[in-house]
Order: C-alpha cells, then structure tokens, then sequence
C-alpha cells in the first residue's frame, strides 16, 4: 500500500505500474472523481461536506476517513458520531480505512506528550464507538514517522513512513538514517 499527497501523484504511480492500494493523503475537489475512480484510488475525506460531495459524484469510490483528534487540518472531528454515522451511510462510497495524524509525537516534552497521549485516546474511541455502532472502520492508521520512531507499536493495519524515507529523524529518535536527498539553492540576496 502507498500514500501519496495528492491526484496527481497517484495517478503517477499507476502510471508507472503500481498495483497496490494507493490512499490520497490529501483533498480532492469532488469534481475529480472520475479520475479517482479511473485509476482505481482511494481518497481521504476531509469532512462531512467533503463525503457529501464525492458521493453526489456517482462515481463509486474507496475512501479513507480522516479522524480529527487535534490538529485541525483535515477530518471529521473524532466525537462527532452524527457526522461519522452520515459518512458511513454515503452511497458510492467503501470505507477501506479511518486514520488521524499525531502532530506533537516529535516532541518529548511534558505537555506534548500528554497532547499526543489525547490524540490517541481520542482515535481509539472513535473507532471503538464506529465498531459498537455496527459501521467497520476498515484499515486503522495512526502512526507517520516520528510516532513510528517515539511511541509503541499501536494496534493498527498500516504506519505512514514519509519523512523517513527520506531520512529525516526527529530530534531524540535513535532510528539510524541516512539523508536520501538534499536541497542546494544559491543565496539571492542577505538583508
């Protein structure tokens, strides 16, 4: 399985023979979803609306369902039962996956660590609610690269490596890395 950023990486990697599942970490304007569901892609749903929208498409498409347990970016919050039970509902959409996004598990501080510890219990009552209320949350994710270096195995189908693959390590990760790329530019100008 991979994670990309966007369409347009994925259908890159079909393009290039990728087989495997292939989970759009990003958003999608709906109006895209001809070419999701052409190259057999599996979309994030930022939120209520954004399910809304996919679904209205008519396309049939697998998803993943971004849980919000703190960050804020993207997903539906994770005690918003009411939002997850309509998404679970949606039709034309297969919910493949729910996954949510440690921002703070680089830092070994008190407080962020406590903040990370939230985010957890958060996801997994979300999830423990999802399975209670009949709905299969499919592939469980939580864990990108510094959770993968800072905390335990969690009880998941999938961890998102993305900075380590490119050798970067958080601060305090004894994970042995090496730099798989570097960016070089010439100084323009010094004010």
């Amino acid at each position: 399985a991979f994670a990309v950023a966007c369409l347009q990486e994925g259908i890159a990697l079909r393009e290039a023979g990728i087989k495997g599942k292939i989970l759009i970490l990003g958003y999608t304007p709906p109006e895209l979803s001809e070419f999701l569901s052409r190259w057999s892609l599996t979309q994030t749903v930022a939120d209520l609306c954004h399910g809304q929208a996919l679904s209205a498409s008519g396309f049939p498409l697998s998803v993943h369902l971004a849980i919000d347990t703190g960050m804020h970016r993207l997903g539906i919050p994770a005690a918003d039962h009411a939002a997850l039970f309509q998404v679970f509902h949606l039709p034309h959409l297969t919910i493949e996956g729910v996954f949510s996004h440690l921002c703070m598990a680089d830092s070994q501080a008190p407080e962020a660590r406590l903040f990370t510890a939230g985010q957890l219990q958060a996801f997994y009552d979300a999830v423990t609610w999802m399975r209670a209320a009949g709905l299969d949350p499919g592939a469980i994710h939580i864990q990108a690269s510094s959770a993968i270096a800072h905390l335990p195995p969690q009880p998941c189908a999938y961890a998102r490596p993305g900075l380590a693959l490119y050798g970067i390590c958080s601060e305090g990760t004894s994970v042995p890395l090496q730099p798989a790329l570097s960016l070089r530019a010439r100084v323009g100008s010094v004010r």
